[in-house]
């Protein structure tokens, strides 16, 4: 919309006796995320965002407002779309009525859109009718048929109705974006969970016993085709309602059940590919599941159906795009399985399908992407392994930049395609960074954030571009530390913590942002103590304690990447507060160092894992004195893990853990060589820089 002052995408109006369907309605539109070639084409109220954000529902977000009915008229001002959630409550409810004859005040009528929840929509009966009077009145005193989408079980259901209600906000064919909606992709560096399409398959074994119960070949095969477009489709809300993925034990054996009730003399090519794709799916819940091997079973077995369409017609796009997918989830799970070779040769495969399909339609830039993807992946695949060759990594992801770069010229308009390449750009800040080319890293992060801005300013309430310029914000701010640029860093922390807080005060049920933000501001706590500010430093520190400790227990100690940001935390609290001379401060924080190094090495974790924190750990206890009673029982227990100096390649960071080790380990002028060879890289990380002066390794390195 061209007015100014908007900053809701809908406003959700409802009776009191339908809250629960507007709880509902609110979490749904908002986790719903547009598929990614169609964010940034045209609309009929504009271009597509990524995300159906931020959507206002009355009388909880207005819950503190003084004046109610001046604070409702304000928020209607300020949304795009009104959805009401009709039922017989609604219908006799005289404040949603009302806030409908203001929206229709405002000019937007034709901005109105219905979910039917409860009622017959034909009744004027007060028992039984749904649609409010001012939903149904027209300008000329006639009746109006209401436009949206009926959520009840029998008829659309949830996941249809909020398509079409999606359809509605953003003025675009529903057949396009269920279409889209089908084309998604997971990709080896942006692969979240699948659990929605693990919920959707719960809900599609209701379909198969209908399925498999009608007797004509065609109906079956034309359900077949619904089933799979069903199980596509994102149904995150499903997760929500259900809760836990176990219940899908059996899932896998009623979906083969299905697969086997098939005539293979009913199945035509269509059939097949629609066969593929159940396997695909099915193999995506595995994955979620952690069974891997019956993931590999049902991604070879959508493999092999795949190869055999393409054999019977080797030129057609489309299997070959199918075939493409099948071997990068194999590839996938070879990788997860850390089998490295079978995993390099499915990605190959995966790049020369991408290739493929470039050199029968070299213009179109969907097929450019792929190649770009692949490329990508190859080059995380190269990360992942041990041996791996750096340097051809590198050459590998600046490869699927440049082609990712290409895909933009091709389709200049296309925003999405530009959100990934700001994405590639980081991921080559990356791979640069193990390279220890802090010139180069800085430059990648640098033009990568200077995306996610631009992004995010042309749609500023949408949260999936805000969650990616606060994350663009603190790669940049992670670099910046490390070259010395400390005021820079500190600002581009603080900006990343200040974005990442407002998500959360979004969405709080969101843990990841509120530990997001919580690291941030330990971040911000150690630069401080870096220049010099101690007292302030500590004060911060202590008041993140608390909440990260809970945080961490809600989410379970499996989850690495928490407990090693907390014994990270802790380990920068002991270290800071032994600097301020609080001893009792620093004990503490070190018996809980103590505590949870001791529960994860009696979990038997893979040291591997923790090479960081185990380094920082001895050599704390080795500089502040291993005759410190807290500090005796760590060097016992700690398993003695090193960096290996004989690599081709090492990290700046991996330098910067081998200077500590070799000082520990009294082996001094390695440990200078080591510092002078970090410092003539550029690298000035606050931390490094206070050692190398302090043990005067520093001497004659300008």
């Amino acid at each position: 919309m061209s007015e100014t002052g908007i900053r809701y995408k809908a406003f959700i109006s409802y009776s009191h006796n339908d809250e629960e369907w507007g709880r509902w309605l609110q979490k749904s539109l908002e986790s719903y995320r547009i598929p990614r070639r169609l964010v940034g084409s045209p609309g009929k109220h504009g271009k597509v965002p990524a995300r159906v954000a931020p959507v206002f529902r009355d009388r909880e977000d207005l819950s503190s407002a003084a004046d109610l009915t001046t604070s409702v008229r304000a928020e209607l001002t300020a949304s795009e779309t009104l959805i009401v959630i009709c039922s017989p409550a609604a219908a006799a409810s005289p404040w949603v009525n009302e806030e409908i004859r203001f929206f229709k005040e405002l000019g937007r009528g034709n901005r109105i859109l219905a979910l039917i929840v409860e009622g017959d929509p034909n009744s004027t009966e007060s028992e039984t009718r749904c649609f409010p009077p001012a939903m149904v009145e027209a300008g000329d005193g006639g009746i109006q048929e209401p436009l949206g989408a009926d959520a009840r079980k029998w008829a659309d259901g949830k996941s249809l109705a909020r398509l079409k209600l999606v359809a509605g906000i953003l003025g675009i064919r529903l057949d396009d974006l269920r279409q889209r909606d089908m084309q998604r992709k997971h990709r080896l560096w942006m692969v979240a969970g699948s659990g929605a399409i693990a919920i959707a398959l719960i809900t599609s074994i209701l379909a198969i016993v209908a399925i498999t119960a009608r007797d004509q070949a065609e109906t079956r095969r034309q359900h077949a085709e619904d089933l799979v477009d069903y199980m596509v489709d994102d149904l995150k809300e499903k997760l929500d309602e259900v809760g836990q993925l176990d219940i899908l034990e059996d899932v896998g054996g009623a979906v083969q059940q299905y697969l086997d009730t098939l005539n293979p003399q009913e199945e035509s090519d269509g059939s097949l590919l629609q066969k593929a794709k159940v396997l695909r799916q099915l193999g995506e819940v595995a994955m979620e599941q952690g069974k891997l091997e019956d993931a590999m079973v049902a991604f070879e077995k959508s493999r092999e159906v795949t190869h055999e369409l393409h054999l019977r017609e080797p030129q057609n796009i489309e299997r070959i795009y199918e075939l493409g997918q099948d071997e990068f989830w194999v590839g996938y799970v070879y990788l997860e399985l850390g089998e490295f070779e079978a995993a390099q040769e499915s990605f190959e495969r995966y790049l020369q399908y991408s290739d493929r399909l470039t050199e029968l339609d070299p213009s179109n830039p969907e097929w450019i992407m792929e190649q770009s993807y692949a490329q990508g992946n190859i080059a995380a695949l190269v990360n992942r392994r041990e041996s791996g060759d750096i340097a051809l990594a590198l050459e590998r992801i600046t490869s699927s930049v440049e082609l990712n770069r290409k895909a933009i010229e091709l389709d200049p308009g296309n925003h999405g395609y530009t959100s990934e390449y700001g994405e590639a750009l980081a991921w080559q800040a990356d791979t640069q960074l193990l390279l220890c080319d802090l010139g180069g890293a800085l430059k990648s992060r640098q033009e990568s954030l200077r995306i996610a801005r631009e992004t995010m300013e042309e749609e500023p309430a949408n949260m999936n571009r805000k969650q990616r310029y606060a994350y663009a914000n603190r790669g940049l701010a992670y670099i910046s530390r490390q070259v010395g640029l400390t005021g820079q860093a500190m600002e581009q922390y603080k900006e990343a913590t200040r974005v990442v807080a407002d998500l959360y005060l979004a969405e709080p049920s969101n843990m990841h942002f509120l530990w997001d933000e919580l690291l941030g501001r330990v971040y911000i706590a150690v630069m401080k103590a870096e220049l010099g500010q101690f007292e302030e430093a500590l004060i911060d520190l202590q008041e993140v304690y608390e909440p990260m400790r809970q945080v961490l227990q809600a989410g379970g100690d499996e989850d690495h990447r928490r407990r090693s940001g907390w014994i990270d935390y802790l380990l920068r609290f002991s270290d800071i507060a032994w600097m301020a001379g609080h001893d009792d401060h620093a004990e503490k924080a070190w018996s809980e160092v103590v505590r949870q190094m001791d529960d994860w090495i009696e979990a038997g974790a893979d040291p591997k894992l923790w090479l960081g924190d185990i380094s920082f750990a001895r050599f704390l206890i080795w500089h502040y004195g291993s005759d410190i009673e807290i500090t005796r029982s760590m060097a016992d227990t700690l398993p003695e893990i090193k960096i290996d100096d004989s690599q081709p390649y090492l990290s700046c960071i991996e330098r910067h853990l081998l200077v500590l080790q070799e000082l520990r380990d009294e082996n001094v002028s390695s440990a200078r060589a080591h510092a002078k060879e970090l410092l003539s890289k550029g690298y000035f990380e606050p931390g490094f820089v206070r050692i190398c002066n302090h043990y005067d390794l520093c001497q004659g390195s300008g």
